[in-house]
C-alpha cells in the first residue's frame, strides 16, 4: 500500500450547505447535509445556533397561530404585538386577550396605515389604534364598505389593497385620514384568469411595483396595468412564504423551490438545498411562512422525511431555512417548535427580533440563548462531503488515528459511513484539537458526521485531519 504523502484536511465550510452534486465536481467547501448549524458567523467554520425563548407566556395551549404581527404605532410606547389563536387575537406581551369572537380556522392577515392596523380574514374585519382599540365600523380603512370576503391586505402606493378570490380591490388615496372603498379614485383590477393559474394567494410589494401571486403564476402592477403580458408560470401557494428584503421578494413555489424577483421574471436561489426541497410535503406547502431581518431569510417548512438516496432516509421536524444574502449560503435548523407564522418584533430597548408563533398557543423569540424554549437541546449535525482519497476506483485505507478540530465541544461523537453502509460512531470529541485512535477503515468512499446535542453554548467545528491514507495496490 502506498501512502498518500501529505495529510488531507476538511477545514472549510464556506459554501453553506449545497446538495445533489456528484462528489466529482463537488465544491469541497460545500456541506452535503447539515443540522442547526450556520456558516456565515466565522467564515469557514460550522457554529451552533442560537435557540428560542417564550415572549410572555403560553396564551392558548394546543392551538396553532392564526396571525401574528406588530402594530407600530406614531407614538413607540403604544405599540403592540398581536397574536392570533383559537379565534382571539391576544396582545402577546401583556398575555392578555384583545379580541374574541373571530373565526378559530382562517389566518388572520395584518396591514398598517394612518397608524391603523386592519385585519382581514376572508370573512372578517377589524381594525386597531390605540386610542380607539379594535373596531368593526368606520375608522381608517371604512370598514362598512370593504368588499365582502376580502383578505391579504397590504398598502400601495398610499392606498391599502385586499383580495377577493381573482380579483384585487384598491382603495382611493386618504381623505380626512380615511382610506374609502367606493369614491372616485377607489377601484378594481381583475388578475387574469388564465387556464391553470389558480387563485390569488399572496400580493406583496417591490419598488414600483405590486405584485401578484397566484398559485401558479406571478403578475405585477404599477397602477396603470398589469405586466408582463406572457404568461410568467411561477407562483405560490402561501402568501406567509412570500418575504421581502432589499427590494426584492422572495418566495416558495411548490414543488420546485425558492425565488426571487424584483418584478421580473423569478430566479431560482434553492438548488444548494434540492433535498429539503423534495422533502416538503405537499400538504403543507399552503402554510411555508418566514420572515426576513434584511440579512437573513426564514422559512418554517414543517416535519420533513429526507431521502439521501439507496434507500436511506431520515426524519426531521419543524424545519426552517435559513438563507443569507450576502454569502448566499444555506443552512437548515430543527426546532422544538413548529412555526405557523413568522414575524418582526421591536422590544421596548428598540431591538429589532424575530418572532414565531407555534402550534401550542406560544409566540417565540428566535436567536436567543442556546437551547430551546423549556430546556430543549439543539441537536446539530456536521456532515463531510464524500472522500475517495485520489482515485475512487481504488481501495483506500484510513489507519492510526483522525484529529478533530472544535471550540466548545466535550462528547461529540464522529461517525463515519463507509461505501454507503450504516453510519457507526468511531469516538468522541473534545475542545479544541481532538486525536481519535481508530481500527483501519478500508473503502472506496468515506463520509463523515459530527454530532452532538447542546443546551449550554454555542459550539464551532473547524474539520478534520486525516494524516495515514494508504491506497490499496
Amino acid at each position: 500500500m502506498a501512502r498518500l504523502p501529505n495529510t488531507t484536511r476538511w477545514r472549510n465550510f464556506s459554501g453553506g450547505v449545497i446538495q445533489r452534486v456528484s462528489s466529482d465536481i463537488a465544491n469541497q467547501s460545500g456541506v452535503p447535509f447539515s443540522m442547526n448549524l450556520l456558516f456565515d458567523r466565522d467564515l469557514g467554520q460550522a457554529v451552533s445556533r442560537q435557540g428560542t425563548n417564550i415572549v410572555g407566556n403560553q396564551l392558548s395551549a394546543g392551538n396553532a397561530c392564526q396571525g401574528l404581527f406588530q402594530h407600530i404605532d406614531s407614538v413607540f410606547a403604544n405599540s403592540k404585538l398581536f397574536g392570533s389563536f383559537a379565534g382571539t387575537i391576544y396582545d402577546v406581551v401583556a398575555g392578555s386577550s384583545s379580541l374574541a369572537s373571530l373565526s378559530t380556522s382562517a389566518k388572520m392577515r395584518f396591514a398598517t396605515f394612518l397608524n391603523s392596523t386592519l385585519m382581514l380574514n376572508g370573512a372578517q374585519y377589524r381594525s386597531y389604534t390605540a386610542a380607539g382599540g379594535w373596531i368593526s365600523t368606520g375608522g381608517a380603512f371604512d370598514l362598512a364598505n370593504i368588499p365582502a370576503g376580502a383578505t391579504l391586505p397590504v398598502e400601495f402606493k398610499d392606498r391599502a389593497y385586499c383580495v377577493v378570490t381573482d380579483k384585487i380591490y384598491y382603495t382611493a388615496t386618504p381623505s380626512a385620514g380615511v382610506c374609502a372603498w367606493t369614491v372616485t379614485g377607489s377601484g378594481s383590477l381583475q388578475a387574469e384568469q388564465e387556464d391553470g393559474g389558480g387563485t390569488v394567494q399572496g400580493l406583496n410589494k417591490v419598488p414600483g411595483y405590486l405584485m401578484i401571486y397566484k398559485q401558479r403564476s406571478l403578475k405585477r402592477w404599477n397602477f396603470d396595468s398589469t405586466f408582463p403580458e406572457d404568461l410568467i408560470n411561477i407562483g405560490t401557494q402561501s402568501n406567509e412564504s412570500i418575504l421581502r428584503a432589499r427590494g426584492r421578494n422572495f418566495f416558495f413555489s411548490g414543488p420546485t423551490g425558492f425565488y426571487e424577483t424584483n418584478g421580473g421574471y423569478p430566479n431560482k436561489i434553492s438548488r444548494p438545498i434540492q433535498r429539503i426541497v423534495d422533502a416538503i410535503p405537499a400538504s403543507f406547502y399552503a402554510n411555508i411562512n418566514g420572515w426576513s431581518d434584511n440579512d437573513n431569510l426564514y422559512w418554517s417548512v414543517g416535519d420533513l422525511t429526507i431521502d439521501f438516496d439507496r434507500g436511506f432516509t431520515e426524519n426531521y421536524n419543524n424545519v426552517v431555512c435559513r438563507y443569507t444574502l450576502d454569502s448566499q449560503q444555506w443552512a437548515v435548523l430543527s426546532y422544538a417548535h413548529e412555526f405557523r407564522f413568522m414575524h418582526q418584533y421591536i422590544d421596548t430597548s428598540s431591538n429589532a427580533l424575530i418572532v414565531g408563533g407555534d402550534t401550542d398557543g406560544q409566540v417565540l423569540q428566535l436567536n436567543t440563548g442556546n437551547s430551546d424554549y423549556s430546556g430543549n437541546a439543539i441537536t446539530y449535525i456536521l456532515q463531510s462531503p464524500e472522500f475517495i482519497f485520489s482515485a475512487r476506483e481504488l481501495k483506500k485505507t484510513i489507519s492510526d488515528r483522525i484529529f478533530c478540530h472544535s471550540d466548545g465541544i466535550e462528547g461529540a461523537l464522529l461517525e463515519v459511513r463507509l461505501d454507503y453502509g450504516n453510519w457507526v460512531s468511531i469516538g468522541s470529541l473534545k475542545d479544541i484539537v481532538t486525536e481519535i485512535q481508530i481500527q483501519p477503515l478500508t473503502a472506496f468512499v468515506f463520509e463523515f458526521r459530527i454530532t452532538d446535542s447542546i443546551t449550554g453554548s454555542q459550539i464551532k467545528l473547524r474539520g478534520l485531519d486525516f494524516p495515514n491514507v494508504f491506497v490499496n495496490s
